[in-house]
């Protein structure tokens, strides 16, 4: 029986794509998982998590859907990564799906002929959705480190970042048009325009 588990990385930074990635093994691989130390991307080294990565695309099948801020700006956040989950599926064809899922009754919601388990925290939990954890997180590092190689160093692309924020506040002053790698619609950039845009109506009227 072939088993897949599914999990993003990026869901909440406003600079990057979201990375969606499905990794499909056999069950009776799933405690090799185990051996080799796969969890939850976010208990590993960033060394580790390559490590492990380059591993698991040995021993199982790694589908990936990259969905770009223009489309995150654009479409309902959930709704996307739903319409990802069933080409990841529908790609990979396994037996049992197990998702990371932050929406509730996905398994009812996706309308899928095959086993499905739907949970928050399924990459604590379930050591295959672990492995996708990893190889999203993975590819989608790779993907910020190469922004960063060409637009500078913008931090961790998560809006808590204060090189982040400053690094959005630049690009908002600059009055250039911001550039496709951010996600526009978050709220941080928005606050960042709309503070942006009062101090210029402020400096019109002394």
């Amino acid at each position: 029986m072939k088993v897949l588990g599914v999990d993003e990385a990026g869901r909440g930074p406003v600079i990057g794509p979201l990375v969606m990635v499905g990794f499909l093994i056999e069950h009776d691989r799933l405690e090799e998982l185990e051996v080799m130390g796969v969890k939850d991307s976010k208990k590993l080294t960033p060394g580790k998590r390559e490590e492990l990565a380059e591993k698991l695309q040995e021993m199982g099948e790694v589908f990936v859907k990259v969905i770009e801020p223009h489309q995150i700006d654009a479409f309902n956040l959930n709704r996307l990564e739903m319409m990802a989950v069933r080409d990841i599926v529908a790609r990979a064809r396994p037996d049992r799906a197990v998702i990371d899922a932050f929406e509730k009754r996905l398994e009812e919601k996706l309308g899928l002929d095959i086993e499905v388990v739907a949970e928050h925290r399924a990459d604590e939990n379930h050591v295959v959705v672990g492995a996708a954890s990893i190889v999203a997180k993975v590819l989608r590092d790779r993907e910020i480190a190469r922004l960063r190689e060409e637009h500078g160093d913008f931090g961790s692309g998560y809006p808590g970042d204060p090189k982040t924020a400053e690094f959005i506040a630049r690009l908002v002053r600059s009055k250039e048009r911001l550039p496709p790698f951010v996600r526009r619609s978050w709220d941080t950039v928005k606050r960042l325009q709309e503070a942006e845009s009062q101090a210029k109506l402020s400096g019109f009227f002394k």
